[in-house]
């Protein structure tokens, strides 16, 4: 497939017979680390953390293929804006909980922007419940939508990956899940979360040799509380927030600028690494 392919202009939203809009040319996008032109894939980016961590790549003059599996709507306003950076940009609709979606999501993202070489696992299914509460299906769900999807969309990205010779794999943990932390209510997901840390360093391990040789990494970045995801950072500065130890509320800026610190070309001697984003919290089990 292409980017001229119907299907794939009608999922990212490409007039017909055309191409997204902008080019990496335009003045909107800034080159960050050797990064322009590179191409990327954020799961779970149609709102939240996900949206900042594409815009944030996009601004860094990455071509950015965002997802979502309800807010069409919201993925099109991430895609305009990327767009008004400088930058490609199209969004595709998958539920990434299901490892076909999320295989073949990988594929129309590659295919629309020419080849990846970055991939951001953002996705992460939760329930805020006990476990007891849970069903079957949905405890079945949340390690898939954790843990299952993190492992299929690297494994379908690598090829892409390795045929660019660089690439970078940022997944999204959570405070305390590289120590296997529990907790009331996240029991799930916090075991799906310590699933992905798991996989990453497993990744980072096996494609050790690929590393040296063709530049990929794998990290993690493992977020503290973000109750406001669209609050900015400038914002965040002027509140207080007794609970943290900076004093001040987590945003998402601080999360995607974490993410595109990893993405660098500099950072190539990472690896295998999680760097928790939490102001200093710590976590708790209540």
């Amino acid at each position: 497939m292409s980017i001229s392919d119907p299907e794939i202009q009608r999922s990212a939203g490409v007039p017909a017979g055309g191409s997204p809009a902008g080019s990496a040319a335009s003045v909107g996008a800034r080159d960050f680390a050797g990064l322009r032109g590179c191409r990327a894939l954020v799961t779970g980016s149609s709102g939240g953390i996900g949206r900042h961590i594409g815009l944030t790549l996009a601004r860094a003059g990455v071509h950015v293929a965002f997802n979502y599996r309800t807010h069409s709507e919201a993925a099109q306003a991430a895609v305009a804006e990327a767009r008004a950076a400088g930058v490609e940009a199209c969004a595709f609709e998958a539920d990434c909980a299901d490892w076909r979606q999320s295989r073949r999501l990988v594929a129309l993202a590659a295919d629309a922007l020419g080849g990846l070489e970055i991939l951001v696992n953002n996705v992460g299914e939760f329930a805020f419940k006990r476990l007891r509460a849970h069903t079957p299906e949905e405890f079945e769900r949340i390690i898939a939508g954790t843990a299952g999807t993190t492992f299929h969309t690297t494994m379908a990205a690598l090829p892409h990956l390795r045929r660019a010779g660089f690439g970078r794999v940022v997944n999204l943990g959570a405070a305390g899940a590289d120590t296997a932390m529990g907790g009331r209510r996240e029991g799930p997901h916090m075991a799906g979360k310590a699933g992905v840390i798991s996989l990453t360093r497993s990744f980072a391990l096996e494609e050790a040799r690929t590393t040296a040789a063709g530049g990929i990494t794998f990290n993690a970045v493992s977020p503290g509380i973000v109750e406001e995801r669209e609050i900015s950072r400038e914002t965040a500065l002027a509140r207080a927030d007794p609970d943290n130890p900076m004093h001040r509320p987590g945003t998402s800026e601080d999360i995607a600028d974490a993410v595109l610190f990893l993405c660098r070309r500099e950072s190539s001697w990472i690896n295998g690494a999680v760097i928790a984003v939490t102001g200093g919290w710590q976590g708790n089990l209540g």
